[in-house]
Formats: structure tokens, C-alpha cells, sequence
């Protein structure tokens, strides 16, 4: 294995091909005192498990280790979720197999941020449910006609966390041991501070020479450290909440109208609301905030609980002959709301994924960009429309740049709601925007995708959905590459153009990786 060596003038990109799941790696030309030297970024790295292609995490990483001596400039992480970090957390002969690397900066979403008040809160939103579901998971096994939703909860709960349900709740009662008193709140945040993926992004900022920047699209462009003129936009996740929960294409938005989506009714809407069980004991989970409630035991015990901040007697005596009499069982709920806690499960899945980081990298010559989306939903990608940023050239629109996209990497696997559809003139960002002008001439996609592994699931998962793949290939006039697909299993509707004899030109193909090169002149 060589050193991956940049063009003079541009980028060179290696999408791997692990499995189901991101990792890419790219090269630019840069200088450091004087000398020449490649600079190296990388966004993500990691699959679902059981999704391998041909070749292991293990190749994968070892071949990064090659093709950058050793050395990362730019680790990105876009979001959280196992497919795309539980690389950093893979372990081989007893040493985790990134430590063989250095890394110079993390880059992460301002969701990532400490010290950012709205970045908390969403955080403590998604510890609680988290938690919940773990709790869920458990009560499902004892109702035999919820066992399919409770595999499908568990592989959710792997997804977000990249531990089991079991790991989860045994997190949070050792939490509950060790601070008897605190919050729920602060029991969710200490058991979901030790899960894998949250172990594996802090790995790597703990082993950032340079430190780590937190990426907001109201600021302006990042540069890359030793390449000239560099300009990397930031296009998501947008700060507002509204969006950030919007996740479901509407109308023309879709590429198949006829499928359904994302949006919560009834009994999943009400669990939606779900937040940590009280006390961390399965027996007593419940699908609401302790804010919400009030103690089961604070309502039938004879005499108030200590410290409950429990409602006068009054209320309880309500609560009581209200909801414990046994004549009264239509009132409760019980474990009803168990039924609707996969569509939560599928929700809470879904807003991890609006929170990914979304970058365009410019090429300072030709204005030529690459558009990197992690996995960003709808209200992601409504955030970009109204971006502008001010440049030493002048303004910069989202619009412009999606204009001169010349790669994209495709979201979510190119599930139903990552690629939004449309035409160049409509207001919301869409891929009618991408690729215009002499931009076309040159745009492909890169799908991320074991389609077999994801079709050959007990719920299969549409990965790429057909109906953007074909998109896609229409755009790209062929210039699509899928992970468990070789390049000449892609059908270009003119085999004999310039165009497709240039694409063939830059790309170089094996089994672990697919490199084209982004000529910047």
C-alpha cells in the first residue's frame, strides 16, 4: 500500500468500501515552512455491523494508515451514529486501531458544543429518550406480540449507541448507585457519557494535537490547514430546533410520492414526549419525564415520600381514586404505549441524522465544490436556502455552491428522506440545484450502501431507495459509485463521450476503495 499522493492543483477522494456505512478520505496539495506536503481529511468511519463488503474495518483502517504515513490533518465526524464512527472504537491485538494514527484537528457540528445552551438541551432530549427505549426494550420482553418491535428497538438502540439495551440500562443503574440523588436527567447523561460511539468521538478529541473546532453554518468558511486559499462552507445543522425535527419530504420534495413517512399520531406521538423511566428500575419505566409525573409510589403510599416535592394530598387522593381503583383500569395506560415506542425509536434514529454536519469544500481555481451531507434530512436541508456568506470575492449562497457541485456524497445510504427532489428554480435546496452549467459536465455521487445486506434484513431497508438511484444516474449520465457495486456494473447513457471517457480517466478502483481525482484547473 502507497501514499496517497494529491493532484498539483485539487482534491483527490477515496470512498471506502468497508460496507454499510462512511469513510472517506481526501488529499489536497498543501505547504509547511517552505516545503511541499499532502494534507489529509477524513470524514467518518464506520458500518453497520454485519453489513462487510469485502474488506474488514481492519483493511480499511490499516490502508488510511498507509496512504497518510500515519498522519490525519482533519478528523470529521457528521454525526454520532455507529456507521459512521464506531471505526474510531475498533480494537485489534488489545489496542484500539486508530491510536497507530495522529490526528491534527476534530471538526464536529456545534451540536457536539459543551458551552452551546441549545446543543444541551437537544442533548438531554436525546439522553432521555435513549434511555427510555433501553427500558422499553425490556418491558417488550414480556409481551410476546411485541417481540418483532423489540428486535427493532435493539438494533435502533446499537445504532445511536453502539452498545446494547441491556449495556444502556446496566450504564444507567450503575449511575443510580453511584448518585442516588441525582436528576434523571443527570443519570441519562452520565450512563450515555460511557456508550461506545460517544467513547469514540471523545477519543478522538482527547488525541487532537490542534484541538477541535465546532462547525455552525452562521459563521463564516473554515479554511484547511496548509492549503492555500481553501474554503469549506458549512451548510448544516441549522440552529433551529423546528428544523432540526423536520424530517419527512413533503409533497415535491419526494422522489415517490406514494410512500409514507416519518410523522407521529395517537399513541407515537404521545410517546414521542417519552423521557428517562423513574428511578432507572424497569418495573417502574415510564414514557414520560419525571416532570411530567407524579411517583406511583408518592400517589398509593400511606404517607408522602421524602423529598418528592410530591403535589399536596388533595391531588393525590385524585390520582388515587382516579387511576389505582381497580374499577377505574380503562384510565390507565399501562404498557399500551409500548406498542408506539418502535415509531419513536425510528424518530429519534431519524433527528440524530438531521443533526449531521453538512460541508462543501470550494476549489479555489474553478469554484468547483464537494458536497458532503452525512446524513441530512429534510429540515437540513431547508436551512440551506437562506445561507449567505460573505468572502474576500464577494457573497456566497448555498445555491452557488450546490451550482458547481461536482461530487456528492450521497446521504443516508440514499434512503427516501436524505436527498431532497426538485428543479433548479424551486426555493427549497434540492438536487435540481446541483450541478449546473459546465458543473454537469463533470458531476457524479458517491452511495455509501450494501443494498443486499440492507434489503436482506428481517425490515429491509430501501438502500439507495431506486427511485433516487435512478436520479442520480440520470444526472451523473452513469457517474455513480455504490460500495458493493464495481464501476462497470453502472450503465452511462453515452459510453463514447468525453465526459465518461475523463470520468474513467480520474477513477481508480479495488476492492477497499474507489479514488477519483478533482482537477482544480
Amino acid at each position: 500500500m502507497a501514499r496517497m499522493a494529491p493532484p498539483r492543483s485539487g482534491v483527490k477522494v477515496r470512498m471506502y468500501r468497508q460496507g454499510h456505512g462512511d469513510c472517506f478520505l481526501l488529499a489536497f496539495a498543501g505547504r509547511e515552512g517552505g516545503r511541499l506536503r499532502p494534507v489529509y481529511v477524513l470524514i467518518d468511519c464506520g458500518l453497520k455491523n454485519g453489513s462487510e463488503v469485502d474488506a474488514s474495518i481492519q483493511e480499511i483502517i490499516d490502508d488510511i494508515h498507509a496512504a497518510t504515513s500515519g498522519h490525519i490533518d482533519i478528523a470529521i465526524v457528521t454525526h454520532e451514529h455507529l456507521d459512521h464512527v464506531n471505526g474510531f472504537a475498533r480494537r485489534g491485538g488489545g489496542k484500539r486501531l486508530f491510536e497507530r494514527l495522529s490526528v491534527g484537528q476534530v471538526w464536529l457540528a456545534w451540536t457536539e458544543d459543551a458551552d452551546d445552551p441549545l446543543a444541551n438541551e437537544l442533548r438531554a432530549r436525546f439522553n432521555d429518550t435513549l434511555i427510555t427505549l433501553a427500558f422499553a426494550e425490556a418491558r417488550m420482553q414480556g409481551v410476546p406480540a411485541l417481540d418483532g418491535q423489540a428486535t427493532r428497538i435493539r438494533e435502533f438502540v446499537e445504532t445511536e449507541t453502539g452498545d446494547s439495551c441491556d449495556a444502556l440500562r446496566a450504564a444507567f443503574d450503575a449511575a443510580h448507585l453511584d448518585a442516588p440523588h441525582a436528576s434523571p436527567a443527570a443519570l441519562a447523561e452520565m450512563a450515555i457519557t460511557g456508550i461506545t460511539n460517544k467513547r469514540a468521538i471523545a477519543w478522538l478529541r482527547d488525541h487532537a494535537k490542534e484541538g477541535v473546532k465546532f462547525l455552525d453554518p452562521e459563521k463564516p468558511p473554515v479554511t484547511i490547514p496548509h492549503v492555500a486559499h481553501s474554503e469549506v462552507f458549512v451548510l448544516g445543522p441549522p440552529r433551529d430546533p423546528s428544523l432540526l425535527l423536520d424530517l419527512d419530504p413533503q409533497g415535491a420534495e419526494k422522489f415517490d410520492l406514494h410512500r409514507g413517512g416519518l410523522g407521529l399520531d395517537g399513541a407515537a406521538r404521545g410517546l414521542s414526549l417519552a423521557l428517562t423511566p423513574d428511578g432507572g428500575a424497569a418495573e417502574a419505566a415510564s414514557p414520560f419525564a419525571p416532570r411530567y409525573c407524579i411517583a406511583q409510589q408518592e400517589i398509593t403510599a400511606a404517607e408522602p415520600v421524602a423529598n418528592t416535592g410530591a403535589p399536596a394530598r388533595t391531588a393525590e387522593d385524585y390520582y388515587r381514586r382516579s387511576y389505582f381503583d381497580p374499577e377505574a383500569s380503562w384510565r390507565r395506560i399501562d404498557d399500551d404505549w409500548l406498542d408506539a415506542a418502535e415509531g419513536m425509536a425510528l424518530r429519534l434514529n431519524n433527528e440524530v441524522n438531521n443533526t449531521s454536519l453538512v460541508l462543501a469544500f470550494r476549489l479555489p481555481n474553478t469554484g468547483k465544490t464537494l458536497l458532503f451531507t452525512g446524513d441530512a434530512q429534510r429540515g437540513n436541508w431547508l436551512g440551506w436556502a437562506d445561507l449567505v456568506w460573505t468572502t474576500d470575492n464577494g457573497p456566497v449562497t448555498a445555491r452557488d455552491l450546490l451550482a458547481e457541485c461536482v461530487l456528492y456524497k450521497v446521504g443516508h445510504h440514499g434512503s427516501h428522506n436524505a436527498t431532497l427532489n426538485g428543479r433548479p428554480e424551486d426555493s427549497h435546496a434540492n438536487l435540481g440545484w446541483m450541478a449546473q452549467g459546465e458543473a454537469a459536465r463533470e458531476f457524479m455521487a458517491m452511495i455509501p450502501a450494501n443494498t443486499a445486506w440492507a434489503m436482506g434484513r428481517a425490515r429491509p431497508w430501501a438502500h439507495p431507495m431506486p427511485e433516487i438511484e435512478a436520479a442520480l444516474h440520470r444526472k451523473a449520465e452513469g457517474r455513480v459509485l455504490r460500495s458493493d457495486l464495481d464501476p462497470g456494473e453502472a450503465a452511462p447513457s453515452e459510453p463514447s463521450s468525453d465526459a465518461w471517457k475523463d470520468y474513467k480517466r480520474r477513477l481508480r478502483s479495488n476492492r477497499l476503495y474507489f479514488e477519483i481525482t478533482i482537477n482544480d484547473s
